[in-house]
């Protein structure tokens, strides 16, 4: 069984300064969103994925191509939220619909930058198996305290 790849194309972010509710403190709400191409990239004249039918373990950790760096001592009462929808599934060679599989628990948490130990930025995992290409939307949404970002990842 070979590795199925990940490719995460972004959406653009959204960043507001909002309100809680009960105490009033100010959170720095970013929403990200995008899509996630696992197995391959869509064709660029039709934006139909390729119909490569084989069964591949999706176990990738990727950070967001638009994420934003945090403090770490600064996100003790940051909140993560992630929502993950089916967006497309490939046909087969056959001409047949393909098998999804299934990718299983996806979830977005911060991890250390690769090469500054005192920056975190978001990532995203997916786990599973696929038998078809398939793409995933995604949408991850994180509050926290204003004073925990540094700076943002290039577009």
């Amino acid at each position: 069984m070979t590795d199925a790849s990940v490719h995460l194309a972004a959406q653009p972010r959204f960043d507001t300064l909002v309100t809680e509710f009960r105490s009033d403190a100010q959170r720095l709400r970013t929403d990200f969103a995008g899509v996630a191409w696992i197995g391959d990239v869509p064709d660029p004249a039709s934006g139909m994925m390729g119909p490569n039918y084989q069964r591949r373990v999706v176990d990738s950790q990727l950070f967001l191509p638009d994420t934003h760096w945090y403090t770490v001592g600064e996100l003790d009462d940051a909140e993560i939220q992630i929502a993950v929808g089916l967006l497309q599934v490939a046909g087969t060679k056959q001409g047949t619909q393909g098998l999804v599989g299934a990718i299983a628990d996806p979830s977005a948490d911060f991890f250390e930058h690769p090469e500054h130990e005192d920056r975190v930025g978001i990532c995203l995992t997916l786990r599973g198996q696929i038998w078809s290409n398939v793409g995933l939307s995604y949408r991850i949404t994180v509050l926290c305290r204003p004073e925990a970002f540094i700076s943002s990842a290039p577009v």
